[in-house]
């Protein structure tokens, strides 16, 4: 109990503090490099890192809240609260008569990343205090960074996938190519959706079948891959249903990034058709591995990005992306089945795990 309660506290603190020491570093690394860019980018980069200790902690928050199957703490705040408030925000500064530019954009998510990781802060808070009670904090900080420091890897590297596409996009291409490419994979995230919403719900019981029955472990790992890839077909044949009504929302022209949904969606089908394997490998002792596995997917998205975009536009950033996916894919379900003896994959035959 001791442990639990020193990493309750430790972790928010760390997290906060490292975020802010980072984002301090980086606002001060634009405005000193500013000569060297476009001036438009400034502004909006700066506003950036003023928001990213919220978003740091409302991960952490977000992490606790589910290791404890708190789902309104969890991902309300973040996938439903701030969006909304956004929005909302957003309207009222449009009547206000603010001009509908990234600046005005990122001050109301600046404003609305606050807000909702403040609520969460205080509701997470007062749930341990009601529940859990109180005593003396100890703090393992070495032994945690050790553990955490791959998983750090993991998640660095799986975020830097899904946006090298678009960085690759914008240093090859203007910034109005990058609007419309950016456009067309976040329409995407509707199939993404149900990936996250999967992985999100199924991490803590991993943890808990790695200390029991590896069959019953198998067995769940196994059903997970049908969670994930059977609503994401269905999400991904709505999206390219509606997709280019949805890409005109943004504005005039936006629908042309329409048919690389097809190409893009190859990819994201077969990120579901393995289910949540970087979670499975995470929590049974993997997570080395796993950072190798993400490592060796972003380089290749980014050599692929580098030959195909200058060549092919658009096309060469969709091909590299969807290759890189089904890579990625294909590896981390080979891995899975290397170490934990357990078939991810949605077609292939059940067996026993080692």
């Amino acid at each position: 109990m001791a442990e639990l309660r020193g990493i309750l506290v430790a972790s928010r603190l760390f997290v906060l503090l490292a975020s802010s020491v980072i984002a301090a570093i980086g606002g001060l690394s634009v405005v000193l490099l500013a000569p060297h860019f476009e001036s438009y980018y400034v502004v909006p980069f700066v506003l950036g890192f003023v928001c990213l200790p919220m978003i740091a902690l409302s991960d952490v928050l977000q992490g606790l809240s589910r290791a404890n199957s708190w789902a309104v703490f969890a991902l309300s705040p973040t996938y439903l609260v701030r969006p909304i408030l956004i929005l909302v925000l957003m309207g009222m500064a449009l009547a206000a008569g603010y001009q509908p530019d990234a600046r005005t954009a990122l001050i109301v998510a600046i404003l609305a990343t606050y807000a909702t990781s403040i609520w969460q802060l205080l509701g997470v808070t007062s749930r341990f205090d009601r529940e859990l009670p109180p005593g003396p904090r100890t703090v393992n900080f070495r032994e945690w960074f050790a553990v955490s420091l791959p998983i750090f890897l993991v998640e660095s590297f799986f975020f830097l996938l899904t946006n090298a596409d678009v960085l690759m996009v914008g240093f090859f291409m203007q910034p109005d190519d990058v609007a419309v490419y950016f456009a067309t994979v976040k329409t995407l995230a509707l199939v993404h959706f149900v990936y996250f919403a999967v992985k999100a719900g199924v991490a803590q019981r991993y943890a808990a079948y790695t200390h029991g029955d590896a069959d019953k472990l198998a067995v769940f790992a196994r059903d997970t891959v049908s969670w994930t890839f059977w609503p994401s077909v269905v999400m991904a044949i709505v999206v390219l249903g509606l997709g280019e009504p949805i890409l005109m929302l943004f504005g005039p022209g936006f629908d042309a990034g329409y048919a690389l949904l097809f190409l893009l969606v190859i990819g994201v089908v077969a990120r579901s058709a393995v289910g949540p394997c970087e979670s499975l490998l995470t929590m049974t002792g993997n997570q080395n591995i796993c950072a190798f596995v993400y490592a060796m997917t972003l380089g290749l998205n980014i050599a692929l990005s580098v030959i195909l975009i200058p060549a092919f536009g658009f096309w060469g950033a969709a091909i590299a992306t969807t290759a890189s996916m089904v890579f990625e894919a294909a590896a981390l379900s080979f891995t899975v089945w290397r170490r934990l003896g357990i078939v991810m994959a949605i077609f292939a035959p059940a067996r026993s795990p080692r």
